[in-house]
C-alpha cells in the first residue's frame, strides 16, 4: 500500500492560558476531559495536551475517552480510542484506531496514542472558541491509496522467542527458575493459526543444619497448536492439539486433540468493546504417568469434551470479564471439573472505584494423582500435586477520591517505586 498523502494536524495550543489577539481563555472555559486507560502513561498526556481540563472523575467530563489495547496477529498492538460526548457534547461519539508496528518501542506507541488522541479531540474543539487556535493541512496527490494488493514478504507469519531466568540465594537456601518459549503465528481475516513450545524448571535447595539439606526439582514441558477458520461475522471453527509433561502432576507425557466450534453473539468487529462467546470442544487425550496413579494405572485414554462461555464488556462505567468452563469425560462419566473466572470493576459514583476478581474450580478429574503418599519435603516444597475437591483464589479492591475536580498539574518529584525504600 502506497500513501501519496499525509494528514497532519497541528494543534498550536501549548500554554496554560490561550490568547487570540486580545481574547483570553481561562481554564474553566476548556472542555473537561477524562482518560480511562490502564496501559497509559497518564503523566505524559497531561504534559502534552494542555488545551483540555483533565478531570479525576468520568462523570465530570465533557469528553469521556476509553483506550483499549489488543494484540494482533503479528505480535503488534492495536489501540482503539472510544470518545463519548457528555454534558455539552452529549451525543457526539467517535472511534479511532492506531496499529503499532511489531516490536515498536514504548515511546513510539505512546507518541502514536498521543497523535490519535489529538485527532479525536479535534472533533470537539472545533465546537468551542478554541477553533480560532487550530490550524491543519491535508496534502493529497492523486489517489491516496493504490489499488494493488498488500505485499508481505513473510506472508503474515510471525515468530516469537521468549526466555526468562530468575533466582535468589543466601547462606541457607537457593532457588533457580528458568523458562524458555517459542511461538509461531499466522493471522489473516480468514485463518488464524499458532504453534507454541515451552520448557521450564525450578530447582530449590535448603540447608536445615550442618548435616541436613533438602532439595527439590520441578520440570514442565508444553506444546500446543491451534487452527481457526472464520465462518462468518459470528461463527468460527477450529482444532486444538496439545502436549504436556509435568513432574509435579506425575505426567510423563500427555497428548490431546480437540475439534472446536465458537459462536460470538456480537459481531467480531466489536471484540475490543464487547464479546459473548460460546465454545464447544470434544476430543481425545492420552496420558502416561511417571508413577502408578490412585486408580492403579500407568497410562490411559480419555475422551473429554468441554463447554466455555465468556463475556467481556468494556464501558465507561467499568469492565466485566466473566468466563466459565465445564469439562466432562465420555468414558469416565462420574469425573468432571468446572471453573468460574469473574473479573469486575466499576464506578458506581463520583470518585468511587470497586473491583473484584476470582477463580473457583470444582475438581473431580485428577486422574494423574500418584498412588504413593507424598513425603513431608515434597509437600512443603510443592513438588507433587495433592488430591483436592476445589481450588479458590480471589481479590477485592475499593478506592474513593474526593476534592478538586481538576487533574491538570504534573509533579513527579520523589515518584519512587518500592525498590528505593
Amino acid at each position: 500500500m502506497k500513501l501519496h498523502g499525509t494528514l497532519i494536524f497541528l494543534l498550536l495550543i501549548t500554554k496554560t492560558s490561550f490568547s487570540q489577539d486580545d481574547k483570553q481563555f481561562s481554564r474553566e472555559q476548556l472542555p473537561a476531559f477524562f482518560l480511562d486507560c490502564d496501559v497509559c502513561d497518564q503523566t505524559f498526556f497531561l504534559q502534552e495536551i494542555s488545551y483540555v481540563n483533565f478531570v479525576r472523575d468520568r462523570a465530570l467530563a465533557d469528553i469521556y475517552s476509553l483506550l483499549t489495547e489488543n494484540i494482533v496477529g503479528n505480535g503488534a498492538r492495536e489501540y482503539k480510542l472510544f470518545l463519548i460526548g457528555q454534558n455539552r457534547f452529549l451525543g457526539k461519539n467517535d472511534t479511532l484506531t492506531f496499529k503499532a508496528l511489531p516490536n515498536a518501542a514504548d515511546a513510539e506507541n505512546r507518541d502514536g496514542i498521543l497523535n490519535l488522541m489529538k485527532k479525536g479531540l479535534l472533533k470537539y474543539l472545533v465546537h468551542t472558541d478554541l477553533i480560532h487556535q487550530i490550524e491543519y493541512k491535508i496534502n493529497v496527490a492523486g489517489d491516496a491509496v493504490s489499488k494493488e494488493q498488500i505485499k508481505d514478504n513473510w506472508n503474515f507469519w510471525t515468530l516469537t522467542f521468549d526466555s526468562r531466568l530468575n533466582g535468589e540465594a543466601n547462606s541457607n537456601q537457593r532457588n533457580l527458575n528458568m523458562r524458555y518459549g517459542f511461538i509461531i503465528n499466522r493471522t489473516t481475516e480468514k485463518i488464524r493459526t499458532e504453534t507454541g513450545l515451552s520448557y521450564g524448571i525450578n530447582n530449590q535447595k535448603f540447608k536445615i543444619d550442618d548435616s541436613t539439606n533438602v532439595a527439590g526439582h520441578q520440570s514442565r514441558t508444553g506444546g500446543y497448536h491451534f487452527l481457526a477458520f472464520t465462518a462468518g461475522k459470528h461463527l468460527a471453527v477450529g482444532q486444538f492439539a496439545t502436549f504436556f509433561q509435568s513432574t509435579q502432576q506425575n505426567l510423563s507425557n500427555s497428548f490431546s486433540y480437540f475439534p472446536a466450534v465458537e459462536y460470538n453473539l456480537f459481531d467480531y468487529k466489536e471484540a475490543s468493546r464487547r464479546q459473548l462467546r460460546l465454545i464447544y470442544r470434544a476430543g481425545v487425550r492420552f496420558q502416561k504417568y511417571d508413577e502408578t496413579t490412585i486408580y492403579n494405572l500407568n497410562s490411559e485414554w480419555l475422551y473429554p469434551h468441554a463447554f466455555v462461555i465468556q463475556w467481556v464488556q468494556i464501558e465507561k462505567w467499568g469492565t466485566i470479564n466473566l468466563a466459565a468452563v465445564g469439562w466432562h469425560y465420555l468414558n469416565q462419566r462420574k469425573n468432571y471439573s468446572t471453573s468460574v473466572y469473574p473479573s469486575i470493576s466499576f464506578n458506581p459514583a463520583k470518585g468511587l472505584r470497586i473491583g473484584f476478581w476470582g477463580d473457583l474450580s470444582i475438581v473431580n478429574d485428577q486422574f494423574h494423582i500418584r498412588k504413593k503418599e507424598a513425603s513431608v519435603n515434597e509437600i512443603l516444597l510443592d513438588q507433587i500435586e495433592l488430591k483436592t475437591d476445589y481450588m479458590l483464589s480471589f481479590g477485592f479492591n475499593i478506592s474513593y477520591t474526593f476534592g478538586s475536580r481538576y487533574n491538570n498539574i504534573v509533579n513527579v518529584r520523589f515518584d519512587l517505586n518500592d525498590g528505593f525504600w
